[in-house]
C-alpha cells in the first residue's frame, strides 16, 4: 500500500490560508487544526460542559443506525456514547446517489482515521459520526452520478428519474425502485464485467430493496462500507433528532436579530482581512427553514414576524409552533452547525474547504448560543493512481503535482514540442498551390462584377477552410491510430482531471470498487493516510 502526500494551493484562499496556519484565518477558528495542544484544550474544555441528553442522543443512534443495518462495531461505539467521557468527530455530506462523487468516501475514511489516533493520543474514547443531510431539498445535486466512458468521449452524467415535486428533501423523497433499478442497469451497462460487479450488484440492489427514501439507501450502503469500522450514522430529519434540536431552536429564534448582526460583523471582520465572501449574510435571513405541508420554506425576518411564501409568524407563535411541533423546524448552514454543536460532545468538525470558509463566520454565533467553536479541519483530499497511470506519468516525467495544478500548461508545451507530420507540410504547400491558381479567377471576376468582390473572397475563405477542416481531421486519425503518446495524454487527462477537475469531485467510488472490489474501502481506512492538508496520493 502506497500514499505520497503533496502540498496543493486550495481554490478557496481562506482555507489555504488556514491550512497553511496563517493567523488571519486562524484567527476566525479559534483553534489550530494541525497542533496536538488544540486537542487537549478543547478536552478540557468539553469535560467541564454538561451534556444531559446524551442518553436519549444514544437511544436514538442505536435504534436508527439498527434500522439501517450498521454493523455491531458501530452500535458498540454508540453505546460507548453513554460514558461521559466519550466524544466524536464529525461530518456531513448531502446523500447522493451510490454515495455520490468520492469525496463523500473521503471524508468518511477521514472521520474514522481522526477519531482512532485522537482515541490513542488522548487516551479517550473519541468515534467517528457522518451527519446525512437528508433534508437539503436541492434534489438536482443529489439525484445523478458520473463515470468514465472512455478517454475521447469523457465523462458521462446518468441521472436517476425521481419524482421531484416542490420542495421536498431527500428524506421525504420515496424510493422509486423502477427508476433506480433502471439507474443501477445504466451503470453496469457502462462498466465493463468483473470479478467484483456481482458483489457490488448485490449490495446496491440489497439496500436499494430496504430503502425507504433516498437518504435511507445512502445511510444503508454507507452502513455496508464503513460500519465495520466504526463509522455512526445520524440523519438530519430524525424525530428524535428534532426533540433533542428543539432547545437550540429556542434560542435562533430568540436571538434571531443577535445572531444576524453577529454574521454581519463576522463577514466585514473577513473583507477586512482581504477575503472575499463566503457566506451569502442577509440582514433579514432568519437562518431557519420551517415544513408546511411537506415542503421546506426558506423564513425571513421582516420587523417582528418571520415570513415564508406561505405563512407569517410572530417570535411567540414560532415559539409555540415548536413546543407542539418541533418536527416542522429544519436548520439551514448556520443554524445546522449550532445544532451539531448542540447534540454531540464534538471534539473536531471535519468539512470540505467551502465548509470550512463557511464556519470562520460561526465563532462569535455559537457564543453568543452559550456554545464554543470545535476545532475546524480541512477534509483530506485525495486522488486515486492506478498502476499503469502512474507508470504512464513516469514516462512523461510528470509529477502529480503538475498534474493536478499545471496540466494545462504542461499539455500546450508538450504538443508544441512534438514532431509536426510530414502531411501538414503538404497541406500548407496545398493551400498555397489553390490561392495561386484561384486568385487570378477571382481578380477576373471581379473586374466583370465588382460587386461580388465580397462573395469571391468568402468563396476563397470557404475553400481555404475546407481544406484546414480536412487536414485536422485526417492528422486527429493519424494520431489516434499510430501516436501512442497522443492517446496517453488523454488517457492520463481523462482519468485525473474528469472535466478539468480534480477526480474525487466527479468520479464514483464504485466505478473504482468494480475494477478494485469492495475491499477498496477497507484499503482506504487502513491507508498510512497524513491528516494534515496535504493532497493524498493513493496508489492501487
Amino acid at each position: 500500500m502506497k500514499v505520497m502526500s503533496v502540498r496543493l494551493p486550495l481554490a478557496n484562499r481562506l482555507a489555504h490560508d488556514y491550512v497553511l496556519g496563517k493567523e488571519s484565518a486562524v484567527a476566525c477558528f479559534g483553534y489550530h487544526p494541525y497542533e496536538q495542544a488544540s486537542y487537549r484544550e478543547r478536552l478540557n474544555w468539553l469535560r467541564g460542559q454538561a451534556f444531559p441528553h446524551r442518553e436519549r442522543l444514544a437511544d436514538g443512534l442505536y435504534t436508527y443506525n439498527q434500522s439501517v443495518d450498521n454493523h455491531p462495531e458501530a452500535l458498540k461505539r454508540i453505546e460507548a456514547l453513554r460514558c461521559p467521557d466519550t466524544y466524536v468527530v464529525i461530518g456531513g455530506q448531502q446523500a447522493g446517489v451510490l454515495t455520490g462523487p468520492l469525496y463523500t468516501i473521503h471524508k468518511a475514511v477521514h472521520l474514522i482515521q481522526a477519531a482512532q489516533k485522537l482515541s490513542a493520543e488522548l487516551q479517550t474514547e473519541v468515534i467517528p459520526v457522518f451527519w446525512i443531510a437528508g433534508e437539503d431539498h436541492d434534489i438536482d445535486e443529489i439525484d445523478h452520478l458520473h463515470w468514465l466512458i472512455d478517454q475521447e468521449r469523457g465523462v458521462h452524467k446518468e441521472r436517476v428519474e425521481l419524482q421531484k415535486k416542490g420542495r421536498k428533501s431527500a428524506s421525504q423523497l420515496p424510493v422509486d425502485e423502477e427508476a433506480c433499478q433502471r439507474f443501477l442497469e445504466a451503470f453496469f451497462h457502462a462498466h465493463t464485467q468483473t470479478e467484483h460487479t456481482p458483489s457490488i450488484r448485490a449490495l446496491l440492489e440489497e439496500t436499494l430493496r430496504a430503502a425507504t427514501s433516498m437518504a435511507d439507501w445512502f445511510a444503508r450502503i454507507m452502513a455496508r462500507l464503513f460500519g465495520k469500522h466504526g463509522l455512526v450514522l445520524v440523519e438530519s430529519s430524525l424525530p428524535f433528532v428534532r426533540e433533542l434540536e428543539r432547545p437550540m431552536f429556542r434560542k435562533v429564534i430568540e436571538q434571531n436579530e443577535e445572531i444576524s448582526l453577529l454574521l454581519g460583523k463576522a463577514e466585514e471582520r473577513l473583507e477586512a482581512a482581504g477575503y472575499p465572501k463566503q457566506l451569502q449574510v442577509a440582514e433579514n435571513q432568519a437562518n431557519l427553514f420551517l415544513y408546511e405541508d411537506g415542503e421546506r420554506l426558506l423564513l425571513e425576518r421582516y420587523a417582528d414576524r418571520f415570513v415564508n411564501r406561505r405563512a407569517s409568524y410572530t417570535k411567540e407563535e414560532l415559539l409555540r409552533l415548536l413546543e407542539a411541533d418541533p418536527q416542522r423546524f429544519s436548520a439551514n448552514v448556520v443554524s445546522r452547525a449550532l445544532m451539531q454543536e448542540h447534540l454531540f460532545p464534538t471534539l473536531a468538525f471535519v468539512g470540505g474547504t467551502g465548509e470550512v470558509a463557511y464556519w470562520a463566520y460561526y465563532r462569535d454565533v455559537f457564543a453568543a448560543c452559550g456554545l464554543q467553536l470545535p476545532i475546524v479541519v480541512p477534509r483530506m483530499s485525495v486522488t486515486l493512481l492506478e498502476g499503469a497511470l502512474g507508470r504512464l506519468l513516469n514516462g512523461f516525467d510528470l509529477r502529480m503535482e503538475q498534474v493536478l495544478t499545471g496540466f494545462a500548461d504542461w499539455k500546450r508545451t508538450w504538443e508544441a514540442q512534438q514532431v509536426r507530420h510530414p502531411l501538414e507540410q503538404k497541406f500548407a504547400e496545398t493551400r498555397e498551390a489553390l490561392l495561386a491558381v484561384y486568385r487570378p479567377l477571382v481578380e477576373e471576376v471581379v473586374k466583370l462584377d465588382p460587386g461580388m468582390e465580397r462573395l469571391a473572397g468568402k468563396n476563397t475563405t470557404f475553400l481555404l477552410e475546407q481544406v484546414s477542416f480536412l487536414e485536422e481531421r485526417l492528422i486527429r486519425s493519424l494520431h489516434e491510430r499510430e501516436d501512442v503518446a497522443w492517446h496517453r495524454v488523454r488517457r492520463i487527462e481523462a482519468a485525473l482531471l474528469p472535466d478539468g477537475g480534480w477526480q474525487e469531485r466527479k468520479l464514483s467510488f464504485f466505478s473504482f470498487a468494480n475494477k478494485h472490489g469492495l475491499t477498496l474501502a477497507d484499503q482506504l481506512v487502513e491507508a498510512p493516510f497524513a491528516l494534515d492538508g496535504s493532497h493524498q496520493i493513493f496508489w492501487l
